[in-house]
């Protein structure tokens, strides 16, 4: 079981307004690095506050390691699965490519992947639980079709974040642990830019083509 995130309104909002975030930065203006670095630094922000109060937050929210095995025991077929299904369409679509920066890319994409879980799946999912309005059978859902509208308009992406946003709410209800979900949303994230979209993210920075 999952342990309490005891979110309030104003962080649900701010979880809400970093998604809009996303979606003019991201979608619409194509400023990718602006909108991490910027969400990055306004959420360590908000953990330092929060923790500064209350330090056993952290542990409440999933940042620990109980349930990082078993998170990832339960996340592995998913992995395998997400391996195999995007080399597929890649070398289909023909939009594989690949570099030695892909490497690199798993490396440093799980720590963005950990702050968009702690969002979505850790304040977001966890207060839908903890309000106890909703059962995890409609919440998992609703996560899964909120995180893939912020990824509008490439239908590849939306499907990448909804399959992947199911597998990790699902989990987190389960072990309340969000640094496995942090890998693996990562990796996965990873996958997606070089197999699904034929993008290399870290090049693209290298060229000023993020970076305004």
């Amino acid at each position: 079981m999952a342990t309490e995130t005891a979110a309030s309104p104003r962080e649900v909002a701010a979880v809400g307004a970093t998604g809009a975030a996303h979606l003019v930065l991201t979608t619409w203006l194509n400023k990718q690095m602006v909108f991490t670095i910027a969400a990055i630094l306004f959420w360590i922000g908000f953990v330092g506050v929060r923790v500064h109060r209350d330090r056993a937050v952290l542990r409440r929210w999933g940042f620990t390691g109980q349930g990082f095995w078993r998170s990832m025991v339960m996340l592995l077929p998913c992995g395998v699965v997400a391996v195999v299904a995007m080399l597929g369409y890649g070398l289909l679509a023909g939009t594989l490519i690949f570099s030695w920066r892909f490497f690199l890319l798993l490396a440093l994409y799980p720590a963005w992947g950990l702050v968009q879980q702690f969002l979505v799946v850790g304040l977001l999912a966890g207060n839908l639980r903890n309000d106890g309005r909703l059962p995890e059978g409609v919440i998992v859902p609703v996560i899964a079709v909120l995180f893939a509208a912020i990824h509008l308009p490439s239908i590849p992406l939306v499907i990448v974040a909804g399959v992947t946003a199911v597998i990790t709410t699902s989990v987190y209800f389960k072990t309340g642990n969000l640094f496995a979900l942090g890998l693996f949303h990562g990796w996965i994230g990873s996958l997606a830019y070089f197999f699904v979209l034929g993008k290399d993210p870290l090049a693209d920075l290298l060229r000023g083509g993020i970076w305004p």
